[in-house]
């Protein structure tokens, strides 16, 4: 390896604001009158071939701006739009826009060393007023090495092992950061093209926002933060006791580590690789490929990979990953993977994948894939399998299918709906609902229960009881050839409705109750005059609940509408009798022996032709 030799002949100081790089260094033409900063700030994003990163809370991105200048570079551009009070930064294919008043001075009061170790002492102070600056952050970002400044504004830094020429960056909230470089006596060795050093956007400030951040965070590391903002280095390795003591100091929270070890704990900027904690991980901003953590995890960031924590994992971020945990999984954005959390697992937003805890599962969003829990809850709408032991609850329209113990609630469904005891959708249900209770705004579908109520039933509904509020149900009253008096109730739908019968013979020695259920279609054969199929099947009761006696009935009757509520009907019947009574009690009569046009091989049965008339109110 070619080793170049530098010998110090002189300390070489100088200070400079970054604009001077490649992009901010393009000259452009503007000839703008009275658009919105946003406007002509998009517009150089479009000449210069790059991207702003900016706080729109502090940048005046609505105030009218009026330019007329030639060939001028873009740093001047933008010092004349935000009158010298920012500072710009180029990292990447960003250029950072950070506001900055005020202009800070280092002063040097003493570097001495060698390659093997190098102090350098000094003040940061005022450019203006010269009065020492508190909390200002000075760091060499290759070694990562960083100190802050005391009440006077005092500093004492150690750099070990130098490889190449030193570089100090001095930065502090609301002050245009500069960089001092030393000349020393190094040998420059493994010389990186492209320096580490890299900028992040967003609010990175989450994580010390939080309950756990704000108390595990150390106060320098949060001013760390402050002054540096997003600017990011990555180190092969971190080594960590404690937030407050590991292998980077301070400056640990602007490191992204491809392998982090934490006896304890740590605070990183992020994760492209593993990370291992005992008690705790906590990260700025991304985690990527693998990370545990015996009690939790919290980041602030993106999750890829496998996450895993003894008690909860809790992300700011998106998530595409394995994600486990024994008590709670949390994730402020969207979840693509696989989720398992023993009690809770919430994602504010979109979930394509599998849920599944033995407790409660929210989602924010959209589910597509599987959730599994005893109570799920989606905000908006599923595609997919939920299965919840107590229910599952949909505020939007499910498409897939709903297992509920107790009960499923959504606002529409298309899907299938099966539940111990109710179904229930608020508008249109077009799938099938399975349960004891079924309702429906605006039936399309099918309900299969004890009792099936909707609104609008343009569907079919089976079931013991079936109301059809702004639908299908009428009551009517008729005398047949074994029964006197009948009384039926008939609700669904014009396509198929349910009927629940009564019937009776009071007459001596022919006495009889029956009881039943059955099914209609009414068929218009002209505007007041219908054909109703139906068929039913009813309990005989001949004196006796020992005996198994059952009546099923084809009846073809024709209904002919009087008025708006009233109707008569009449029509044929066909009959097969089952009964296992042969014995007469008291005053009850035998019904096989009193009709009997057709015969089967079997003696149980017995059939015949009958009829039926009656009254319908409708």
């Amino acid at each position: 390896m070619r080793t170049l030799k530098i010998t110090v002949l002189f300390l070489f100081i100088f200070c400079f604001l970054v604009k001077a790089q490649s992009n901010l260094s393009r000259n452009i033409s503007l000839n703008i009158e009275r658009q919105k900063l946003s406007a002509v700030l998009a517009m150089i994003e479009q000449k210069g071939g790059f991207r702003f990163s900016y706080n729109s809370n502090i940048l005046p991105v609505d105030s009218l701006i009026s330019i007329h200048e030639d060939n001028l570079n873009i740093a001047e551009t933008l010092d004349k739009l935000l009158n010298h009070r920012f500072e710009y930064r180029q990292s990447g294919n960003f250029v950072i826009i950070r506001y900055a008043p005020l202009e800070l001075v280092l002063l040097i009061n003493e570097s001495v060393g060698n390659p093997e170790l190098y102090t350098i002492t000094g003040q940061v102070v005022d450019k203006r007023t010269n009065k020492p600056i508190q909390d200002a952050s000075i760091y060499e970002r290759n070694l990562l090495v960083s100190e802050i400044s005391d009440g006077n504004g005092y500093f004492s830094m150690r750099l070990k092992n130098i490889t190449q020429p030193i570089s100090l960056t001095v930065s502090k909230e609301n002050y245009k950061s500069t960089v001092t470089h030393f000349l020393a006596e190094v040998n420059i060795t493994n010389r990186k093209e492209n320096p580490t050093e890299r900028f992040i956007s967003g609010n990175l400030d989450n994580v010390e926002n939080t309950w756990l951040g704000n108390a595990l965070v150390t106060a320098q590391q949060k001013i760390q933060s402050i002054n540096i903002g997003g600017f990011i280095s990555k180190a092969p390795f971190q080594f960590s006791l404690i937030p407050s003591l590991n292998s980077h100091g301070s400056l640990s929270g602007q490191v992204v580590n491809k392998f982090s070890l934490n006896v304890i704990g740590a605070y990183s900027a992020g994760v492209d690789g593993g990370e291992i904690g005992f008690v705790f991980n906590i990260n700025k901003s991304n985690m990527q490929y693998f990370q545990f953590g015996g009690a939790f995890n919290l980041v602030g960031g993106d999750v890829r990979g496998m996450q895993i924590a003894g008690l909860f994992n809790y992300v700011i971020g998106d998530v595409r990953a394995a994600q486990i945990a024994l008590a709670y999984n949390r994730v402020g954005k969207s979840f693509e993977g696989f989720q398992l959390g023993g009690i809770y697992n919430r994602v504010n937003e979109d979930v394509k994948g599998l849920q599944l805890s033995l407790g409660l599962n929210t989602i924010g969003g959209t589910l597509k894939g599987f959730q599994i829990g005893a109570l799920n809850l989606v905000s908006k709408d599923t595609k997919g399998i939920q299965i919840g032991v107590g229910g599952n609850i949909v505020s939007g329209r499910t498409s897939g299918i709903q297992i509920g113990g107790i009960a499923n609630v959504n606002k529409e469904s298309s899907g299938i709906n099966l539940a111990v005891l109710t179904n229930f959708t608020g508008q249109t249900a077009s799938g099938l609902q399975i349960g004891a209770i079924n309702y429906a705004k605006n039936l399309k579908g099918v309900q299969l229960g004890v009792l099936n109520v909707s609104d609008q039933n343009d569907g079919y509904s089976i079931g013991l009881i079936n109301i059809a509020l702004k639908g299908y149900h009428k009551f009517s009253f008729s005398t047949n050839e074994s029964t006197t008096l009948n009384v039926a109730y008939k609700g669904g739908s014009k396509r198929l409705y349910n009927m629940l019968m009564f019937g009776t013979n009071k007459k001596s020695a022919e006495k009889i109750y029956t009881g039943g259920l059955g099914f209609g279609k009414e068929m218009k054969l002209f505007k007041s005059v219908s054909l109703n199929p139906e068929i039913c099947s009813q309990y005989v009761y001949q004196g006796s609940w020992d005996y198994l006696n059952l009546l099923n009935k084809f009846e073809l009757p024709i209904n002919i509408r009087l008025n708006k509520w009233l109707a008569v009907q009449g029509g044929p019947s066909v009959n097969i009798y089952y009964t296992k009574q042969n014995t007469k009690m008291g005053e009850f009569g035998l019904l096989q022996e009193k009709h009997k046009d057709f015969s089967f091989n079997n003696s149980r049965y017995t059939g015949w032709l009958g009829w039926n008339v009656g009254v319908v109110i409708l």
